[in-house]
């Protein structure tokens, strides 16, 4: 099935994440992959003090620009997400012993994912845009995050959840767009991309 979206302009992701990938693909986006080698290090220890927002924005600008200095006319779309709660930043568990131990701290309350988008092109920032949602999790039993985490194995996932998938069923109540819960606030960044004429439907 052919769609009307057509692309004027060269799209680059500066992120090698699976879902934002799948997002752009299911919007008719056409773009290739450059995931960023930004470290992020840094940028964390320098603003560990700052507002979440400004966090993930600094963080997404950072990838943004890596790329773009590489691929001069292209649009590059940089990206970050922060899972927040208690004012507590929660890193990507990486194991499913700190998968359970996120979701047992999760487990009960609201917490809040903040994702930022940034486009840039020729080393400079075109936009930059933040949301937040805010998810509260239901109570959850130890039987329940160990088989959640067994079946959806959310090891490099914002919170240790795919909300995509199995994830929904831990909450009781969302606040917010998907989009932004899965990483890339896309409503917003395909407006962008639409006033600046870079994609277009026709």
């Amino acid at each position: 099935m052919t769609h009307p979206i057509h692309t004027h302009h060269p799209i680059v992701l500066a992120s090698g994440s699976a879902i934002r990938q799948q997002m752009l693909r299911e919007v008719g986006i056409t773009f290739r992959v450059m995931p960023s080698g930004f470290d992020e290090s840094a940028v964390k220890a320098q603003m560990q003090r700052a507002p979440i927002t400004d966090q993930a924005l600094a963080l997404a600008r950072g990838k943004a620009l890596s790329v773009s200095a590489q691929v001069a006319d292209a649009f590059v779309i940089g990206a970050d997400q922060i899972c927040s709660v208690d004012g507590t930043i929660l890193s990507k568990p990486g194991s499913y012993e700190n998968a359970h131990a996120s979701l047992r701290q999760l487990s009960g309350k609201t917490h809040l994912q903040t994702s930022a988008v940034v486009l840039a092109r020729g080393s400079d920032v075109l936009w930059q845009h933040a949301a937040s949602a805010s998810l509260t999790m239901r109570a959850l039993s130890d039987a329940e995050i160990t088989a959640y985490v067994r079946a959806d194995a959310p090891l490099h996932s914002c919170g240790a959840y795919k909300f995509e998938a199995l994830g929904r069923h831990l909450f009781s109540h969302v606040e917010g767009e998907s989009d932004v819960i899965q990483g890339l606030p896309l409503t917003a960044l395909l407006a962008q991309l639409h006033a600046l004429g870079v994609v277009a439907m026709g």
